[in-house]
């Protein structure tokens, strides 16, 4: 589990940098698409809540660490939607266009609705609290769930690597 974890984690990385330093200075993009949530979902429907906790939190720390907001706005609400989403890892199949799309819309929603919530815990965070009814949203949840499959079906190349659970104990308890 320990090196499963350990190369989540530099995966996390990695796309934290990618979305913090590329997608962010990119001018035609409207929002940036939140490609650490799209990655915190898979590894919590992949390995299950605990491990789904421990992604979220870790990529919590890198986004509040990499763009400068207060320590703990996005590791509480990425913490809580990794446990969400790993609740789900023997219902959902991961594989496909539809259920990626799905789940990552649904962690887009869920993420929006704890930023309106928390929002109220940290005043002194601009962050967009428009809700569910603003064009950001709707670009941000338009781009997650377009690029969700694609981003699945990359990180599918490393499931061997990051997968805790085995495919085959899934397969007996059906």
């Amino acid at each position: 589990m320990i090196k499963s974890f350990l190369i989540s984690t530099f995966i996390l990385l990695a796309f934290t940098i990618v979305e913090s330093s590329i997608l962010s200075n990119i001018s035609f993009l409207y929002v940036v698409p939140d490609l650490v949530l799209i990655c915190s979902v898979y590894f919590s429907l992949l390995n299950g809540k605990t491990y789904g906790e421990l992604s979220g939190f870790v990529s919590g720390l890198f986004m509040d660490w990499i763009t400068g907001i207060p320590f703990g706005f996005n590791c509480l609400y990425r913490t809580i939607a990794g446990y969400i989403f790993g609740l789900f890892n023997d219902v959902i199949i991961i594989t496909g266009f539809i259920m990626p799309m799905l789940s990552v819309g649904a962690a887009t929603i869920l993420k929006t609705i704890f930023i309106c919530i928390i929002g109220f815990l940290f005043p002194n965070v601009d962050v967009y609290v428009t809700g569910l009814i603003s064009t950001e949203f709707l670009f941000e949840f338009i781009a997650n769930i377009i690029l969700a499959p694609f981003i699945f079906k990359l990180l599918d190349f490393f499931k061997g690597y990051i997968c805790i659970i085995s495919t085959n104990s899934r397969i007996d308890n059906v």
